[in-house]
């Protein structure tokens, strides 16, 4: 089993990862939440699955580790996201104990284990809750666990808000510290930039040169984003590149064996799975992101080698008829669409899980070339892109028709075509700048569907992740926009 579009097969979710890598062996624990819960309260009753693999390709499924507690306890209404971390051959799982009818709701609790598969929480749960001296007392979350050496202790990041300052950007990274990961110390901030409401998930690790401190956010552009230091202390700065995907690939965690590093998350659901519902926690596992770290301390994603090479089986497919001059020459597809737009519909028996990979050569002065998805009819009624954009130095995932604002969606599409328009929030859907242009101008563009699950990595540095419900009359389609492009040997594979 892959892991990519990996959901629990009683019809709950997946939601946040926390993974661990031991002794050859990658560990996937994650929150799943109960079958048929879509309100929030329902929902929040998480328990903790795992997974492991051995090679990044195969997953396997092992029992689910531990859930909430009887109701009015610490952790009774569900067992949020936390962190793995062994000492002395023993596992201390620490997690978010979350009692909504409790003065602090969220408390930081334990389990252990000799063997990551059976777990005992600990009798003193929970360890501890918000220090008031400097935090509110409602978010207090996620805790991530690790060895400082330089200190000669184990330190602990916690999600929360200071008690004081900006109401919407007092989110921050709290920080506990311990000697024997049964007592701690509560301290200052590692860090409190003053950016967003809380920020989820936070995780510190080194790859390279650098350090880097990943944490989520929900408000604003969600995203899982990062900043790098040449220490674990900072100071914390920003790149041009600063996320790690776009917003629905969330609550990005990661675990690497001293030699690679890799990220892991979830791409939510609609409620009901309704084309228009909103988006709500949890969905399906997405394909382990491979993070590299260039000299100046950007993070850039690939789709893992062994992970692109497990789809090995090749799939016919043809060119339909659009608009524009395109020609084959030999196995590549030539398009000029000089100033206009030009496109193609592929035609090919993809099943549902299917690699599209090309790589596209695009001429100076381009302003756009890339892949359609789920288009309608010839005159393109509507459907998906994802472009690459030299011009712009970026990758854009979209749809059409785009939203306008209301006047203008009334009176054009409204009253002329009968077309309604959702001011969807997250338009564009995603926009990953690009960390560098390639110098010989060709981008190579892996685009992963299992049904409507979406991951397209583009020139082994950015990847746009997405969840798509409608279905047009063509499935796959290429286009280039005011310039011209190749696409150099495109294969589908499964």
């Amino acid at each position: 089993m892959r892991l990519f579009g990996y959901a629990p097969e009683n019809g709950a979710a997946a939601g946040d990862t926390m993974p661990f890598w031991h002794e050859g062996r990658w560990h996937l624990f994650f929150s799943q939440p109960p079958l048929g819960a879509w309100d929030y309260v329902e929902r929040a009753r998480v328990s903790t699955a795992h997974l492991v693999s051995d090679d990044l390709v195969h997953w396997e499924v092992l029992p689910d580790s531990f859930g909430p507690g009887p109701d009015g306890s610490c952790d009774g209404n569900g067992i949020w996201t936390g962190s793995v971390i062994e000492h002395g051959g023993v596992f201390h799982f620490f997690y978010t104990g979350y009692n909504r009818h409790a003065d602090s709701p969220q408390s930081i609790c334990k389990a252990v284990s000799t063997d990551l598969i059976h777990w005992e929480k600990v009798a003193d749960n929970p360890l501890f809750g918000p220090d008031p001296r400097w935090y509110e007392t409602v978010d207090w979350r996620d805790p991530f666990v690790y060895r400082d050496e330089e200190q000669g202790c184990f330190m602990m990041l916690i999600s929360a808000r200071l008690k004081e300052g900006p109401l919407y950007r007092r989110g921050c990274v709290a920080l506990a510290a311990s000697e024997d990961l049964d007592t701690w110390e509560v301290r200052a901030p590692l860090t409190a930039p003053l950016l967003t409401h809380c920020p989820e998930c936070p995780e510190l690790f080194q790859l390279g040169d650098w350090w880097y401190l990943v944490r989520s956010r929900y408000d604003g552009q969600a995203q899982t984003f990062y900043r790098a230091a040449p220490t674990p202390q900072g100071p914390w700065r920003a790149r041009r590149l600063d996320t790690l995907d776009g917003r629905r690939f969330y609550a990005a965690k990661s675990a690497g064996d001293g030699q690679r590093r890799f990220s892991f998350a979830w791409i939510p659901y609609r409620k009901h799975h309704e084309a228009r519902g909103d988006w709500v926690w949890g969905g399906q596992l997405g394909s382990p992101h491979e993070l590299l770290s260039l000299a100046d301390g950007t993070l850039i994603t690939r789709l893992p080698p062994e992970v692109a090479a497990s789809y090995g089986e090749s799939l016919a497919w043809d060119v339909g008829e659009g608009l524009g001059d395109w020609q084959r020459e030999g196995a590549d597809l030539v398009c000029d669409a000089g100033d206009s737009y030009a496109w193609r519909p592929l035609e090919v028996e993809a099943g549902d899980e299917v690699l599209l990979d090309t790589t596209i050569e695009i001429e100076a002065g381009t302003t756009s070339a890339g892949v359609l998805l789920e288009t309608q009819g010839a005159e393109l009624e509507s459907g998906y892109w994802i472009g690459i954009e030299p011009l712009q130095g970026r990758v854009v995932l979209d749809r059409w028709p785009t939203p306008m604002d209301p006047l203008w969606d009334s009176l054009v599409l409204g009253e002329r075509h009968g077309v309604q328009v959702r001011q969807e929030i997250d338009a564009p859907l995603a926009v990953r700048p690009l960390a560098f242009t390639p110098e010989d101008g060709r981008y190579r563009l892996q685009l992963l569907r299992k049904g409507g699950l979406v991951e397209c990595y583009v020139a082994e540095q950015v990847v746009a992740s997405y969840r798509i419900y409608e279905r047009g009359d063509c499935a796959f389609g290429l286009y280039v926009q005011e310039g011209k492009a190749r696409f150099v040997a495109s294969r589908f594979l499964r």
